[in-house]
């Protein structure tokens, strides 16, 4: 039921796999059992160059949409002060913001 929203407002699209780094000199993680490389998601910057090669962006910059929003699923915190960054972010006209909030 697109959790409570209309159709065509929740698009999917697929994050591909890079390789797993086991250390900071970024030695690629593999599974000798397996006799392969270990892979895992790309991560959080994945989405900016999704929204981009599927269109949204453009799609989203059609529309008039002005503000876009993401967080990290695994802490729900940032809801308390989601509003107020927002407002800042308009109320200084930044094209960027960002927050950080503790996690319990």
């Amino acid at each position: 039921n697109n959790f409570g929203l209309a159709a065509g407002q929740v698009r999917l699209v697929k994050q591909e796999k890079v390789c797993a780094l086991v250390d900071k000199a970024a030695a690629m993680a593999y599974d000798p059992e397996a006799k392969q490389l270990v892979t895992k998601p790309h991560g959080h910057g994945d989405v900016h160059l999704l929204l981009h090669l599927h269109g949204i962006a453009r799609e989203w910059r059609r529309a008039g949409k002005k503000w876009v929003v993401f967080f990290q699923d695994t802490n729900g915190l940032v809801f308390r002060s989601m509003c107020a960054v927002l407002g800042a972010s308009l109320d200084q006209m930044l094209d960027l913001n960002s927050m950080c909030v503790p996690r319990l």
